[in-house]
């Protein structure tokens, strides 16, 4: 599974993801909102999942010290270059969510696991869940991001709903092409209790933009921030939750 992730990225634009277009941000904008409304200035934190480093540098450059990994190679040499004019991250690493042995035992207050779980089952998820506690501080903070399932199955859905019989299938299985796996909210709660840690926040991160893109991106500045504005108002609402294509809990040791 690992290298088909890899074979996966080394062709996604992961660089520019998140600021593609306004349905794209409101993911960034929403995380970043919390991260650091939860976050205490100057937390050491380890970023795992780091992608290119949409996360990491900005929160580097906001005053905390930030050690970024990814498994992707292609990915960290990005975050290479970057750093190279922005020296900003107090370390860099090629490395699966899966082995952290690298990084001393609670020596984090906060870990970052913002990719790992889109391409896992629940067993692998339990052991990063593992790996993440064990490198955190007592009372630090774990941010997991998830893919909802019911959100990716409408995104699936074909013109006049043809593909009801694969659907159906994709939610029984929580996948609809074995690289991408898809949990509910209820599932990453019941993790998260089940690993004696307490809830934080758990958020709609993109809400439905995966619906919404066209209106989205041809809205103005003002107006898409109205809707960012509202967002904000109802990401939390847990009846609300599952329509986010994105998820993300924050927990606490």
């Amino acid at each position: 599974m690992n290298q088909d992730i890899i074979n996966y990225y080394k062709v996604y634009d992961e660089e520019g993801r998140l600021f593609r277009n306004n349905s794209h941000k409101i993911e960034w904008l929403t995380s970043m909102h919390y991260l650091t409304k939860w976050i205490k200035k100057g937390s050491f934190v380890l970023d795992g999942c780091a992608g290119t480093g949409n996360y990491a540098f900005p929160l580097a450059e906001m005053g905390y010290k930030v050690i970024a990994g990814d498994i992707v190679p292609e990915n960290v040499d990005i975050i290479r270059e970057k750093q190279k004019s922005n020296p900003v991250l107090n370390d860099i690493y090629v490395g699966s969510m899966l082995d952290l042995s690298q990084l001393k035992s609670e020596s984090f207050d906060t870990v970052l696991c913002m990719g790992a779980f889109y391409h896992i089952d629940n067993e692998m998820r339990s052991s990063i869940m593992k790996e993440c506690l064990r490198v955190l501080k007592p009372g630090g903070l774990l941010a997991v991001s998830y893919i909802n399932a019911m959100a990716g199955v409408i995104a699936g859905l074909g013109d006049n709903l043809q593909n009801m019989d694969e659907a159906e299938k994709w939610f029984e299985n929580k996948t609809s092409d074995g690289l991408f796996m898809y949990m509910t909210p209820m599932q990453m709660e019941e993790m998260a209790l089940n690993f004696h840690t307490r809830i934080v926040t758990h958020f709609a991160a993109d809400g439905i933009n995966y619906l919404l893109s066209g209106k989205f991106d041809t809205a103005s500045d003002d107006n898409f921030n109205r809707w960012y504005q509202f967002h904000l108002k109802t990401c939390e609402d847990k009846s609300l939750l599952g329509y986010s294509l994105h998820g993300m809990i924050i927990l606490r040791k």
